[in-house]
């Protein structure tokens, strides 16, 4: 008997016609529900701040989107700029920026190498990727990236002219650095700082399921240490509100957020102020305390399923995995060093993960051992199967 027959005869509910998805961290339609009830009590807004917001300008946002955005990433208000949905979209024109016009102590060129912590997000990769621009690996320690690593990379390499950084509820790894460890970080950095990148995606900024330990303000801190003029912030409302229509913001220093108004200003002529105007009043209504409060009881049971069903294979050797504390990911590594043999299979029985690698620069994963799990989006029950299938095939193979 195969192993696909023997799995499907333990598992006599699986249909060939269903298909079970976690691939990618989208908020469920009960999330989204939430944000579309509180949107229906706001009407739209076409002035605000002075602004009418029907029309072209005002390239750096809203000045009460700012200050939303000031609050969400612990930035200063006039270091801060609000504009349209995706804070992919902002770093992918940070790193155009630098490329093509360059920043005061940020120019990145062919021959530059960003730093990636792994596993780490893969469209940070394929972004890099996209450019040409090359990436070099370090792993983690327990509160951040390895700093070991990234000093070796740093004294070994030539032209290492960055780092991508997801700072809390890492995806996928769900680690949070810890200030310790972002001060000597930052310090490591600050030898090159002449020409030398920082990009924070602070895209968990407000997703804590559990206690999580308290951050100092990475923007004070880059102060502090002479590295401001190399930082940049970037987060989003994405996944606190409309994945598909929220809103991001950029925090710099102001020297770097000039030249990248500059830069865009060759894009578009001014950001869409009417959605940053209802996301101001949306959050007038509904506190971020109080939005993500009604988030995490959507979230939180579903990590805890997902617990559930990998806690075992790990009491019996057969994997290791982070347990994150927010965020929207698991990062499930297998013992045997058979992700993709795992992905395949579990693809057979109707399940889809990322290809392997994918959590890695160049969908190379050397160890051949993580598969990163998403479990937001389907339902309770949804996510109940997607997650017999998945232990049941490592158990199976393993």
């Amino acid at each position: 008997m195969s192993i696909l027959e023997q799995i499907k005869q333990e598992l006599p509910w699986l249909d060939a016609n269903c298909v079970y998805d976690l691939t990618r961290g989208k908020p469920a339609p009960a999330q989204l529900d939430i944000s579309q009830k509180v949107l229906s009590q706001i009407e739209i807004p076409y002035e605000m701040d002075g602004i009418d917001l029907r029309n072209y300008g005002n390239p750096e946002g809203l000045p009460s989107a700012r200050r939303l955005g000031s609050n969400i990433l612990s930035s200063n208000f006039d270091e801060t700029i609000a504009l349209d949905n995706s804070s992919l979209t902002l770093m992918h024109q940070v790193v155009s920026c630098s490329l093509f016009l360059g920043f005061d102590k940020s120019n990145l060129n062919k021959d530059s190498k960003i730093i990636c912590p792994v596993p780490g997000y893969d469209r940070h990769f394929k972004l890099l990727e996209n450019f040409g621009v090359r990436m070099i690996t370090v792993p983690f320690q327990d509160d951040g990236p390895d700093l070991h690593a990234v000093k070796e990379v740093l004294e070994n390499e030539s032209d290492v002219h960055g780092i991508v950084c997801v700072p809390r509820h890492s995806n996928p790894t769900g680690h949070t650095y810890s200030d310790q460890n972002v001060h000597e970080l930052f310090k490591l950095f600050r030898p090159y700082n002449k020409n030398f990148s920082i990009m924070w995606d602070n895209a968990y900024a407000c997703h804590d399921l559990e206690k999580t330990i308290e951050q100092t303000p990475a923007d004070k801190i880059a102060k502090e240490l002479g590295m401001h003029e190399n930082f940049f912030q970037v987060g989003s409302t994405s996944k606190i509100t409309l994945a598909g229509a929220g809103i991001s913001f950029l925090s710099s220093s102001k020297n770097n957020i000039n030249k990248f108004i500059d830069f865009r200003n060759a894009i578009t002529p001014g950001p869409n102020k009417l959605n940053q105007g209802l996301h101001v009043k949306y959050f007038k209504l509904m506190s971020i305390e109080d939005q993500m409060a009604e988030l995490r009881k959507i979230i939180a049971p579903k990590f805890d399923l997902v617990k559930k069903y990998i806690a075992p294979l790990r009491d019996e050797d057969l994997c290791d995995y982070t347990s994150p504390t927010g965020g929207y990911f698991f990062s499930f590594d297998s013992k045997k060093n058979n992700a993709a043999e795992i992905i395949q299979t579990c693809e057979a029985l109707g399940l889809r993960l990322l290809p392997v690698g994918s959590c890695f620069p160049y969908q190379k994963d050397p160890m051949n051992n993580n598969i990163r799990l998403a479990p937001t989006f389907p339902d309770l029950d949804t996510l109940d199967k997607c997650m017999q299938i998945f232990s049941k095939v490592v158990k199976t193979l393993n």
